[in-house]
């Protein structure tokens, strides 16, 4: 068994208006920062900004406003703005897209070679100069894990730098940074935290630790959603510790189909990485129900005094109830139904092989087209 999370954490209110002093501590002495150019209009925000700037009046800011999830391409130009500076460390506050952006750059400035070049897997690379991640959002868990991700537009995948040198040297988690977003991406966002949650409980690579945060994380997220009080930093900081259980637990065990339908359906028709997760969740989850599976009896801490069976059944009715809830769509909206739904299905096992071989129950085109069909 073997596990790993190698990224200190700080979560608290008003934490990021010390995000100058978590600087100091990792010896930075000329930092760039990175910034989602949404945030602009937070007050807060400003204030997280002013206290940077006051304690390093030699940072060197850039406003990412770059639409949607980054491309190598984009990449390689922020990387080259930042080395005409040399920056001994960074800042990467924003979204998931922000946060990958801030690895990336991170890892090029101490490897000078293309950034189409540390796609995949990268071996034998140089340390990144440090980095620390503060999110804007809750779900992603961007901020505490190694992966980034990349489109390579001329493949039109979604690949990334995936090297466990990227793990942020910390992450300043503070809900009230989150408090300007859109509530449509807060809760794609929380979103994304249940498919983590949920693909990591079912992979056949689970462990038992791993279990211990993907359930602790569902069941956190789960309830925040529930409640219906988004609007109130209780409710942001459950989101925040979901992200990290659920990233957590996917990086030490791996991920399922509907992670892999989510990268799929982003890739091509540009759904948000969350959103496009939660279309698909539910009914996958319903298919391994369908099929025998009944370990998500497990996620459900309301019941204890009935079968697996009946519990994993009582979770999907509570489901069903909360998408109705958060209006989450089916796959109709972007042009999929009856008359194209085998193509989906064949183009998605090809791609994602990967990703459904994680399944806790065989899932192959056929069952992709079961699920399909429940969402067309």
């Amino acid at each position: 068994m073997n596990f790993f999370l190698s990224t200190d954490l700080c979560i608290g209110l008003n934490e990021a208006l010390s995000v100058h002093e978590h600087l100091q501590s990792l010896g930075v002495k000329k930092p760039g920062i990175i910034y989602d150019a949404s945030l602009t209009g937070s007050f807060y925000f400003q204030d997280v900004l002013r206290n940077l700037n006051a304690g390093y009046a030699n940072s060197v800011i850039y406003c990412n406003e770059f639409r949607g999830e980054p491309t190598y391409a984009h990449l390689e130009n922020v990387a080259e703005f930042f080395r005409r500076e040399s920056p001994d460390g960074l800042v990467a506050i924003g979204g998931g897209s922000a946060i990958d952006l801030g690895k990336g750059v991170a890892l090029l400035l101490t490897n000078h070679v293309p950034a189409l070049s540390l796609k995949g897997f990268p071996k034998d690379v140089n340390d990144p100069v440090p980095l620390v991640t503060v999110p804007s959002l809750l779900g992603s868990g961007a901020e505490v894990s190694f992966n980034a991700v990349f489109i390579d537009e001329a493949e039109g995948r979604k690949l990334g730098i995936n090297s466990r040198k990227n793990f942020p040297k910390k992450s300043v988690i503070d809900p009230n940074l989150s408090m300007s977003a859109p509530m449509e991406s807060v809760i794609a966002s929380a979103m994304d935290s249940l498919v983590h949650c949920v693909d990591s409980f079912g992979s056949i690579k689970h462990t038992p630790i791993s279990r211990i945060f993907s359930i602790e994380g569902f069941q956190r997220t789960f309830y925040a959603l529930q409640q219906g009080q988004l609007d109130r930093a209780e409710s942001r900081l459950d989101l925040a510790i979901g992200s990290i259980c659920g990233t957590t637990a996917l990086m030490n065990s791996g991920d399922g189909p509907t992670n892999g339908f989510a990268y799929y359906l982003g890739v091509k028709q540009k759904v948000p990485h969350g959103l496009a997760g939660a279309i698909f969740l539910k009914e996958v989850m319903r298919y391994n129900h369908d099929n025998g599976y009944d370990k998500y009896a497990l996620l459900n801490p309301v019941r204890a005094d009935v079968s697996a069976r009946e519990s994993t059944a009582e979770l999907l009715e509570q489901m069903d109830e909360l998408y109705r809830q958060l209006e989450i769509p089916n796959l109709a909206p972007y042009g999929y139904g009856k008359g194209n739904m085998a193509e989906l299905a064949r183009n998605a096992s090809m791609a994602l092989s990967g990703s459904f071989a994680g399944n806790p129950v065989e899932f192959t085109e056929e069952s992709a087209r079961v699920v399909i069909d429940a969402l067309t």
